[in-house]
């Protein structure tokens, strides 16, 4: 049963590892396309090292030397994972690198003529669009535990450290280096592109990353508060708190229920609400940050319930799964390198009762 539960496990794992993988390399090839076909063709400078890149390259082809962008963008992303080396693990830089590799890859040679040339007349078009699926591409790609390379380590890396700051903000941050580069090399029109390509980027990987996470704080106002919050136990799971309140236009006492939910839950659980007490008044707010867990969440989670119940079965099948033989026998070898003189051990000797307290 141990081993069969551990090849399980393990197949889990590896099916996970292989979907991380196969989601961060789609992201990497988003990345690259919506550079290579939208922020190239229109002169868009974008922000990030791939923009910082383009500066370079655009550097030397003044001065006559011809660099592909995509190959300064791997030097630079080569130097900042070798200091990334030093702060994460195996997975997220093995991760990161296949998201690095894709990316220049798809920067270097995704060209489909029939996108490229449809936007060329429209550089805000261009940049919009090129904003939009580059911030999908980092947020999937940091999602799924990886990176697409340049500003996104970056900003996980100030994010490690500071998680008040969000990752998206962070790259904003960072960002701003590059817009000023873009000014001064090129014009202040291209400049204010690069911005709104850099807001609008930002903006979509915090829609991405925080956007199935975002937690509701529900305000129930109500008349059957022990049937709504019993209802609400049973079917979510979550900690529901009543607080006391009194209505001033009508003077009556009214019961105050808060419940947080994910934003996925939050249509269901007011449909809920109203076919127990119709007269119900719900109102809702978007919740910023949670601390601490409640007691409900500690005794009643079926997610805790069931990783405390599978550590207590693994314990126990550690413990019990050698036969009580075995105890004996080392027992016996215990008992003879202290040059104790055994022949053959009674039924009611010492080891026995140990061996049956073990069992017990």
């Amino acid at each position: 049963m141990l081993l069969k539960n551990a090849e399980n496990k393990q197949k889990q794992k590896l099916s996970k590892f292989i979907l991380q993988i196969v989601m961060v390399s789609l992201a990497a090839v988003l990345g690259g396309l919506s550079f290579k076909n939208f922020f190239e063709p229109a002169g868009i400078i974008p922000a990030g090292f791939s923009g910082l890149s383009l500066i370079i390259s655009k550097g030397f082809a003044s001065i006559g030397v011809k660099i592909p962008t995509a190959a300064i963008y791997l030097v630079i992303n080569i130097t900042l994972f070798l200091f990334a080396l030093k702060i994460f693990g195996w997975k997220f830089l093995l991760l990161s690198a296949l998201g690095i590799s894709f990316y220049t890859l798809s920067m270097q040679f995704v060209y489909i003529p029939a996108l490229a040339n449809s936007v060329k007349s429209d550089t805000l078009l261009a940049g919009i669009l090129g904003a939009i699926f580059s911030g999908i591409s980092i947020g999937i790609a940091m999602k799924f535990g990886g990176t697409t390379g340049g500003s996104d380590i970056a900003g996980v890396i100030i994010n490690r450290y500071f998680p008040k700051i969000k990752t998206g903000y962070c790259m904003l941050l960072i960002n701003a280096v590059v817009l000023t580069l873009s000014i001064l090399t090129s014009s202040i029109l291209t400049g204010l592109y690069a911005l709104i390509v850099a807001v609008v980027s930002s903006l979509t990987t915090n829609l991405v990353l925080d956007g199935s996470k975002r937690v509701i704080a529900h305000y129930i106002i109500c008349d059957k508060d022990e049937e709504i919050a019993q209802a609400l136990l049973e079917r979510y799971h979550r900690g529901v708190t009543k607080l006391e309140g009194i209505g001033m236009f009508s003077k009556k006492e009214k019961s105050v229920l808060v419940c947080l939910l994910p934003n996925q839950q939050s249509d269901e659980m007011k449909k809920i609400v109203s076919a127990i007490d119709h007269n119900s008044f719900i109102f809702s707010s978007t919740v910023t940050e949670t601390l601490g867990t409640g007691e409900f969440l500690k005794e009643h989670s079926i997610f805790k319930n069931k990783i405390s119940k599978a550590d207590k079965n693994l314990k126990n099948d550690l413990k019990y799964q050698r036969p009580v033989h075995i105890k004996k026998f080392k027992l016996k070898k215990k008992y003879k390198f202290n040059k104790m003189k055994l022949v053959s051990l009674p039924k009611t000797s010492p080891s026995d009762e140990i061996i049956e307290e073990i069992a017990e």
